[in-house]
C-alpha cells in the first residue's frame, strides 16, 4: 500500500530540500526523493558546484594574499600550493554541510528516500531503490531535479583531457599545468581565476566580443583588464573547432579562429552566464591558430534533468530545450504539480532555486506568496575581482522604455578598499529617473558578492538610492561604496 504525504519532492538540491523544510514548517507531511549516490542532499551546489568550487577559490585567494604579504609588512617565504590538502579541506567543508542538511531533514521530520522518483500518474510516485521499489501518494508534487553538465559534440568528457566543472572539483591529487577554458560566463572566469592563482597557464576562449557577456559592458572591460594584468590569455570573438581536437600524450590540441558576425549574432541572447550558455565552438578557418594545453575545460552548457520523471504520465509541459513550463508560482499545467530550480529556466542559481521552491510550497499551502521576480535575483561570480549584479543594466532599462539615471563609484575612493589592498573596481546603480526606484546594481571589486545584498533588499522594499544614502554606513567599511554610489545617482557623492 502506498504511503501518503501532503508533499512529495523529487530532487534534493536547493530547489528541493529548502522548500521541503518550508513545507514542514507549514504543517505538511513531506517526502523527499534524491537519487545521488550515497543519498547526499544539496544537489549540484553542495556536492560539485558552489560549495566545493568556492572552497578551492578560497585557497586561491589565500595564495594570492600570501604572495603579496610583504606589501603589508608580512614576510612569508617559500609560498606554494599543497593541492592535496586544498582538495582535502574542500571535501571536509562539503562533508560537514552534507551532515548539516541531513540533520535538518531529521529535525523537520522529512522522510528521505535515496532512489529515482518518477510519475505513475500525477499524484502517484514510484521510487526505485537499491533493494526494490516503493510507491508514494502525494497531495502535491514538487519537481526539483536540477541540471547537469552537458558535453558538446566532438568534446565529450573523458575526465582527463576534456573535462567538466564536475571533474575539476573531483580532482584529488593534481591540477593541470595548462588549460584551455571554453566559455567566459561565471563558471569560466571563476576557474580561470583559480587556476591562474594556482600557477596554471590559462587560455579563455569566448565567441562573443567580451568576457562575462551577460554582465554590464564596463564590468567586462574591468575583468578583462584584471585578467590581462595577471597573465591570463583571453581570446574573445573566437571559436574553437571540435572536429580539430587532437588528444596527444601530453594533452590536447584544438584549432581556433575568429568568430564571424553571423555566429556571434546567432549566439547573442541564447542563454547567458547564469543558465544555458552556448558554446564558443564552430568550424575554424583554415588560417586559424592551434592551441595546446594539458586539458580543455568545457565551462558552458548545462541541461535540465527530467528524463527519469516519466512526465508523459502527467500534463506537465516541457519546452524543446527541456524547460518545465510553470506560472509565476511554479505551478505546471498539471494541477498540484509544481516545479522549481534549474528545470524551470530563469537564473540557474542555487539561491534562485531555493526561493522558487519556497514560493511553490507556500502557494500550494494556500498562503499568498509574492510571485518570483527575476530582477531580484543576485548574480554573483567569485573570480578575482568578484562580480555581482541584479536587475537591469542601463541599456536594458532604456530598451524597456525607462528614462534612466546611473551612477558609478570607484573602490579607489573607499578607504577600506585601500586598506585591504583592493582599490580596483566600482559599484553602479541604475535608477528610474521618473520614480527614483532602483532598477539594478552592477559591481566588480572586493566583497561585492556580499555587498550586493543591500541593493536587493532596497529594491524589494521599493527603496530609492536617496534612502540608501541616508542610511549610515560604518567607516571604514567596504559597504560605504554602496552609500556613495547611491548618493552619486543624483550627483551628491562625497568622496569622488
Amino acid at each position: 500500500m502506498a504511503e501518503k504525504f501532503d508533499l512529495v519532492v523529487i530532487g534534493g538540491g536547493n530547489g528541493g530540500y529548502i522548500p521541503a523544510i518550508r513545507a514542514s514548517q507549514l504543517g505538511m507531511s513531506v517526502a523527499l526523493i534524491e537519487k545521488r549516490e550515497g543519498g547526499h542532499l544539496g544537489g549540484t551546489c553542495l556536492n560539485v558546484g558552489c560549495i566545493p568550487t568556492k572552497a578551492l577559490l578560497q585557497t586561491a585567494a589565500m595564495l594570492n594574499e600570501a604572495r603579496h604579504g610583504e606589501e603589508f609588512g608580512v614576510k612569508v617565504g617559500g609560498v606554494e600550493l599543497d593541492y592535496e590538502q586544498a582538495a582535502s579541506r574542500k571535501d571536509q567543508v562539503v562533508g560537514q554541510l552534507r551532515k548539516g542538511v541531513q540533520g535538518l531533514m531529521r529535525k523537520n521530520k522529512i522522510q528521505v528516500y535515496n532512489g529515482v522518483g518518477s510519475f505513475i500518474k500525477p499524484k502517484k510516485i514510484k521510487v526505485e531503490l537499491e533493494d526494490g521499489e516503493e510507491e508514494l501518494e502525494a497531495g502535491n508534487v514538487l519537481i526539483s531535479t536540477g541540471s547537469a553538465v552537458s558535453s558538446l559534440p566532438g568534446l565529450e568528457f573523458d575526465g582527463e583531457k576534456v573535462i567538466s566543472s564536475d571533474d575539476v572539483v573531483n580532482m584529488k591529487d593534481h591540477y593541470p599545468e595548462s588549460v584551455i577554458i571554453l566559455g567566459s560566463g561565471a563558471v569560466g572566469v571563476e576557474f580561470a581565476s583559480m587556476y591562474n592563482d594556482f600557477g596554471t597557464e590559462v587560455t579563455v576562449v569566448e565567441m562573443l566580443d567580451r568576457l562575462v557577456p551577460a554582465e554590464d559592458p564596463e564590468i567586462s572591460t574591468e575583468i578583462q583588464k584584471s585578467f590581462d594584468n595577471r597573465g591570463i590569455h583571453i581570446l574573445t570573438s573566437t571559436m574553437a573547432d571540435p572536429e580539430s581536437l587532437e588528444k596527444t600524450d601530453s594533452g590536447v590540441k584544438i584549432k581556433v579562429s575568429a568568430a564571424g558576425q553571423g555566429e556571434k549574432e546567432e549566439m547573442q541572447g541564447e542563454g547567458g552566464s547564469y543558465g544555458e550558455e552556448d558554446a564558443p565552438t564552430g568550424d575554424a578557418d583554415s588560417d586559424g591558430d592551434t592551441l595546446e594545453a594539458e586539458c580543455i575545460l568545457v565551462a558552458v552548457g548545462r541541461k535540465t534533468v527530467t528524463e527519469d520523471l516519466n512526465l508523459d504520465a502527467t500534463s506537465v509541459e516541457v519546452s524543446d530545450r527541456g524547460i518545465v513550463q510553470v506560472d509565476e508560482f511554479g505551478q505546471t499545467a498539471e494541477d498540484g504539480v509544481y516545479a522549481a530550480g534549474d528545470v524551470i529556466g530563469g537564473y540557474w542559481l542555487a539561491h534562485a532555486a531555493g526561493h522558487e521552491g519556497i514560493i511553490a510550497v507556500e502557494h500550494m499551502a494556500g498562503e499568498n506568496p509574492m510571485p518570483m521576480d527575476q530582477n531580484l535575483v543576485p548574480r554573483v561570480t567569485f573570480c578575482r575581482p568578484e562580480i555581482a549584479s541584479f536587475g537591469l543594466t542601463k541599456a536594458q532599462a532604456e530598451e524597456e522604455g525607462y528614462e534612466v539615471k546611473e551612477s558609478k563609484f570607484p573602490f579607489r575612493a573607499i578607504g577600506k578598499a585601500l586598506i585591504e589592498g583592493e582599490p580596483n573596481g566600482f559599484f553602479k546603480i541604475v535608477a528610474d529617473a521618473e520614480t527614483d526606484l532602483i532598477l539594478g546594481m552592477h559591481a566588480i571589486g572586493p566583497k561585492v558578492t556580499d555587498l550586493i545584498a543591500e541593493g536587493v533588499f532596497a529594491k524589494l522594499v521599493e527603496g530609492t538610492p536617496q534612502e540608501i544614502g541616508m542610511s549610515i554606513h560604518a567607516h571604514p567599511s567596504l559597504a560605504e561604496v554602496v552609500a556613495e554610489s547611491a548618493m552619486a545617482v543624483d550627483g551628491h557623492a562625497i568622496h569622488f
